[in-house]
């Protein structure tokens, strides 16, 4: 097992069994409480053994469509129910949505108790669990309602890869690729030699990534500076991700980004930031190992609202981060609307059908 220590909380690499509970008992709870989806309750709790079975547990119903404030709501009125005081610690395990949706019921709960992730998919693992970002959608956005609050501890165990589907595993390497483009040469090198994703040594690859993110999001906790980095790719992808939320063929995450890295990737070397090879270089590799899926892109002003509603805009406009070369990235560059126009029709052409 590896342990890595920092200011957002220790992370564990390495096989559940080999010390989960002992940790959680340390930190003496009055009550621990697991919050899982449907998926996870039913794949991925065998896995924590008698551990499981001792524990107050809340299952919610699985999907993005359900990281609301309602399913806040129905966490907090079970736990409630179950007497939960501050001294609890409250478990989440399953992917980025209950991560993201457990850390900020925990965090909201009689002002804030204790809780700990353990990551199920390779995009929790590799970045939505480390951070601090905790939150829900609303209103069609994104993570717009949340807080900046550390779990307690980030228990990631390769193991529980097994229980994903293909999609799953490409939506976690969707991040580890943009770690490597922002910030990690290494990284990107472990990752070019990679012929296919079903022999990969997910510790050896967790093991290089993992750093990237908390280093990065360890310097800026709260996202006034190089944090801005880790947005790379999430500008456009999140629109997207937001217009088609709730069609009949919404995209997940990971393929939404994936669109978004290449169109933000294109910005980057038609505002001369990102050299010629460079540029040919990322998209060949993300073409290659992360498959972006086919569909018929919405016009820019489509997109509009979503754009408008980013986050990270300031004074009316949103600061896109776009890398300057393989390893290295800038953030709040301002972008036109034309700059954004042109790599959507560029985009259009490397997806040429439809969903």
């Amino acid at each position: 097992m590896t342990t890595y220590t920092s200011s957002l909380g220790n992370l564990y690499l390495g096989p559940v069994r080999h010390g989960l509970k002992e940790l959680i008992f340390s930190l003496q709870p009055s009550a621990i409480t697991i919050l899982a989806d449907d998926y996870t309750a039913r794949l991925c709790l065998p896995l924590l053994g008698d551990l499981a079975e001792t524990c107050h547990q809340v299952t919610i119903v699985p999907g993005e469509t359900h990281k609301t404030l309602d399913s806040c709501a129905h966490i907090w009125s079970m736990w409630t129910k179950a007497g939960l005081d501050r001294s609890a610690l409250a478990i989440h395990v399953g992917g980025g949505m209950i991560c993201d949706l457990g850390g900020f019921a925990a965090s909201c709960y009689q002002r804030g108790i204790r809780f700990g992730h353990i990551p199920t998919s390779l995009l929790a693992m590799a970045d939505a669990s480390i951070g601090g970002k905790t939150g829900v959608n609303f209103e069609g956005f994104k993570n717009y309602i949340g807080r900046f609050e550390n779990p307690t501890f980030i228990w990631v165990d390769p193991a529980f890869l097994a229980t994903l589907p293909e999609q799953g595993i490409l939506d976690g390497m969707t991040e580890i690729v943009k770690h490597a483009i922002i910030g990690s040469r290494a990284l990107w090198e472990f990752i070019s030699g990679l012929d296919d994703l079903a022999h990969v040594s997910w510790t050896d690859l967790l093991s290089l990534n993992m750093p990237v993110k908390l280093e990065i999001a360890g310097a800026d906790p709260k996202e006034k500076g190089i944090r801005k980095t880790l947005n790379f790719g999430h500008t456009i992808g999140h629109a997207l991700e937001s217009y088609y939320l709730d069609t009949a063929t919404p995209l997940s995450h990971g393929q939404a980004v994936t669109l978004g890295i290449l169109a933000e990737s294109r910005i980057a070397f038609k505002a001369g930031l990102l050299s010629k090879q460079d540029f040919q270089t990322i998209i060949g590799l993300v073409m290659r190992l992360l498959r972006p899926c086919e569909v018929t892109l919405p016009p820019l002003e489509d997109l509009r609202q979503w754009l408008k509603g980013d986050k990270k805009k300031t004074d009316g406009r949103v600061g896109f981060s776009l890398p300057d070369t393989i390893g290295s990235c800038r953030w709040d560059i301002h972008v036109d609307d034309s700059e954004i126009r042109e790599s959507l029709n560029w985009l259009q052409t490397q997806v040429k059908t439809t969903l």
